[in-house]
């Protein structure tokens, strides 16, 4: 009787071990999103604000002290750095990523016009209350860049001359603009982070096969962002529908840095493939997950094909040495290489791999 109760009781033990469920498994979209989330979204977040910081600190030691050229060149290479970083963090708010967030526009196109006059005006102070209430296209990077460049490339006097004629004014202006690009950032990285909003859990947490799941607004993201370089940043300025260049159509009008800050959007895309915030080893993101889903175009991995797109894009883009304003009218059809390149990597996303990620609407 001993023998069998004990018998029994193994009987027992091992059948509700049987009925314990299992571990919930993370699916090869979610396991992506994640990686995305921790390892390049919240990065380009932390980059942006740091870089929008380091900027305040130059643009206020410049306006203490505008007459010294050193310090000028200084504050444009902090401006170019930052905008870098918000070109990297930029595909991350976009379409429904940038719903919760009251301004997600840092570098929207500047009206010199309605900059002169804000600096000629008689309002008594010009600070962050008084920047945040002006028309977009009087605030942002592209504002700081004007005040910074002036519109006559090189000639740093002027711009020296301009803050000093203007005396603290000017340099007012300047520095209620950086405070309110760091007000932005600073709230960005609120939202997103976990010590805030933790707008991050909400897109990790996101990790299912419809069109209106994390992984598809990224990839929506993706192709509008190739569309907008293509075709904005690159098809205007080179009068693709004009049949004449039109070089006054450069993103970076007074900077002279529209190559600088392409080659930066199209690294923000690519580090969503490839999950690299640097040239380190990269965690598993799309280019990983197409390749779990064992895409192909004929007989070759998508992954592989996409990766081998970019590289052309880069290598394309690298060969242009000459501002971009310069090159669509020197040399145009080095540019239009470039462009056709572009077309082919939109067209990999938005028909290859859209259709290898099965989303489902």
């Amino acid at each position: 009787m001993k023998y069998f109760l004990c018998f029994s009781l193994l009987i027992s033990l091992a059948c509700s071990r049987e009925k314990q469920p299992e571990p919930t498994a993370v699916s090869d979209r979610q396991f992506a999103v994640q990686g995305i989330g921790n390892a390049v979204i919240i990065r380009s977040f932390l980059d942006l604000q740091n870089s929008v910081n380091t900027l305040n600190e130059f643009a206020t030691s410049y306006v203490y002290d505008s007459t010294n050229t050193e310090k000028l060149y200084t504050l444009r290479r902090e401006w170019t750095n930052t905008v870098i970083s918000w070109k990297l963090s930029s595909i991350f708010l976009k379409g429904k990523l940038s719903e919760d967030i009251k301004s997600a526009a840092f570098y929207p196109a500047a009206n010199i016009t309605a900059i002169e006059k804000v600096i000629s005006s008689d309002t008594s102070k010009i600070d962050l209350a008084y920047v945040q209430a002006l028309p977009e296209n009087a605030t942002g990077l592209a504002a700081i860049e004007y005040l910074i460049y002036g519109t006559n490339q090189g000639d740093d006097e002027s711009v020296i001359s301009a803050f000093n004629a203007t005396g603290s004014r000017r340099g007012s202006f300047l520095r209620a603009l950086c405070q309110d690009l760091k007000q932005q950032s600073d709230q960005l990285m609120y939202h997103w982070s976990i010590a805030g909003d933790a707008y991050i859990n909400k897109f990790m947490a996101s990790g299912g096969n419809a069109r209106s799941e994390s992984l598809g607004v990224l990839t929506d993201n993706i192709i509008s962002t190739i569309s907008i370089i293509k075709d904005e940043r690159v098809g205007l300025p080179l009068g693709i529908n004009q049949g004449k260049s039109q070089p006054e159509l450069v993103e970076s009008k007074y900077g002279g840095q529209s190559i600088n800050f392409i080659r930066a959007e199209l690294q923000g895309i690519e580090q969503i493939f490839s999950g690299k915030r640097t040239n380190k080893v990269g965690i598993n993101a799309l280019y990983w997950l197409l390749d779990q889903d064992n895409a192909k175009s004929g007989d070759v991995k998508l992954s592989s094909i996409i990766e081998a797109q970019f590289a052309d894009i880069f290598s394309k883009l690298d060969l242009i040495k000459s501002p971009l304003e310069q090159a669509v009218v020197s040399n145009p059809k080095q540019v239009a290489d470039f462009y056709e390149s572009l077309s082919k990597l939109q067209l990999l996303v938005q028909n290859d791999m859209v259709t290898s990620l099965k989303f489902q609407d």
